[in-house]
């Protein structure tokens, strides 16, 4: 990540997309802040090439779901982060963020301090989820299968670099094998966890005391 990266918010609130721009401005780290009011305007500009290394974005737009515009960057632009920044806590939002790819949860009832600190840590590649999502996902925890507390070393030590927010060629070159057996570890954690994807898998992992990232205080 550049020492001063560029920061782009979609959300259908004016004023508050002129309070975070303010906000984050005055955050260590962060440079140019763009703003987008519905998910097709922030299509557009990150389609055209404009830099963004973090995304910002709230669950319902004018024009569609939050949780698409998150697929929509992970497929096109993958080095690209993403934030979910929303007030919707009801347990289908909380399930649609866990299948998500979103690299990270903040709720808007949560302070600027922890706002800023969670951008800062996605922005530099860690993960992070507020206090408030965490306490929301372990009511779900019932719902995580036995079966991932059988793992294998091999799959403990992919699932924790993972976890670090790592690649697969990224593990492979740590682990010393090649992406394919990564990837098919990483197949048979998420058949484990019962997870769509990396993300779901990573927080599953958490509630279950298995790994750990940064997360709200």
């Amino acid at each position: 990540m550049p020492e001063q990266y560029s920061i782009l918010i979609c959300d259908d609130h004016a004023i508050l997309l002129e309070g975070l721009k303010v906000c984050l401005q005055r955050t260590p780290g962060v440079g140019n802040v763009l703003l987008c009011t519905t998910m097709h305007n922030a299509m557009q500009l990150l389609d055209s090439g404009g830099h963004v290394d973090l995304c910002i974005v709230d669950l319902d737009l004018p024009d569609g779901s939050g949780i698409a515009l998150i697929e929509h960057v992970k497929r096109v632009l993958p080095e690209v982060r993403t934030m979910v920044y929303t007030s919707h806590e009801e347990i289908w939002n909380i399930n649609a963020i866990m299948r998500s790819e979103a690299d990270g949860v903040v709720f808007k009832s949560c302070g600027v301090e922890e706002l800023q600190m969670a951008v800062t840590n996605i922005a530099r590649g860690d993960n992070y989820f507020c206090k408030r999502f965490q306490q929301l996902v372990r009511h779900i925890e019932m719902h995580i299968p036995d079966s991932c507390g059988h793992l294998t070393t091999t799959e403990h030590n992919v699932l924790q670099q993972l976890a670090r927010g790592l690649r697969a060629n990224e593990i492979a070159r740590i682990l010393n094998v090649s992406v394919n057996t990564i990837n098919t570890h990483k197949a048979h954690l998420l058949s484990k966890f019962n997870a769509t994807n990396t993300t779901e898998l990573i927080i599953k992992a958490f509630v279950k005391g298995m790994v750990e990232f940064k997360l709200g205080q």
